[in-house]
């Protein structure tokens, strides 16, 4: 049922099953793309945290995670892939506005190790469907951590807009948290204060 709901899911998955695997394909390629991804200083993403939005809240928990969200989104859990994940949605549709969140385990894996799976599996996913459009990479500061941010433009089938998908990697103790922003690209901006108080008052355990 959810996966009839949350096409966004399809990127997280992919991404977990990289992450877990511990290996990529085309790593020729990747590590000439990622020798020269680490000589590129990200610039950090402080959008989030200079914004406000004055709507009422509610405040939301599960697997020791916890955030405040805008009162008329709708916020549900599962683990049915045998992943634990976190929705929270403006409105149950295909192409709105969302917030997911996934926790995966790092499986000893260092930071390090985690976050360079992460990107590779991203590069895959750009070179095996070009819907996706890798526009832009930064840091930003969740719950005293740094994350890594990664924005797509997707132009796919499965949605009837343009979609901008801000993906977002935290990594803290042993688990990786696999974060995505989806909008329509025309309304993304437009909804980023609501964004804003999910990731300004995310707490990890």
């Amino acid at each position: 049922m959810l996966s009839k709901k949350y096409v966004g899911i399809i990127m997280v998955f992919m991404v977990a099953v990289v992450l877990t695997s511990g290996c990529t394909s085309l790593n020729g390629v990747l590590d000439l793309i990622n020798d020269k991804m680490c000589n590129k200083q990200l610039v950090n993403d402080t959008s989030y945290a200079n914004i406000s939005a004055n709507t009422p809240t509610k405040t939301y928990s599960a697997y020791g995670i916890r955030f405040k969200y805008p009162r008329g989104w709708t916020v549900e859990s599962e683990n049915e892939s045998g992943s634990n994940m976190i929705f929270a949605l403006k409105e149950i549709s295909f192409n709105y506005v969302q917030f997911q969140i996934q926790i995966v385990p790092n499986n000893g894996m260092s930071e390090e190790e985690a976050i360079r799976q992460i990107q590779d599996g991203n590069l895959v996913q750009s070179t095996i469907s070009p819907s996706w459009e890798k526009k832009s990479s930064y840091t930003m500061t969740i719950d005293n951590k740094t994350a890594y941010e990664d924005i797509f433009l997707v132009n796919d089938s499965h949605f009837s807009k343009i979609m901008r998908i801000s993906q977002i990697t935290l990594v803290k103790n042993d688990k990786t948290y696999l974060m995505l922003l989806q909008a329509p690209d025309e309304e993304f901006d437009k909804e980023k204060p609501y964004f804003a108080i999910i990731l300004n008052s995310l707490k990890f355990p």
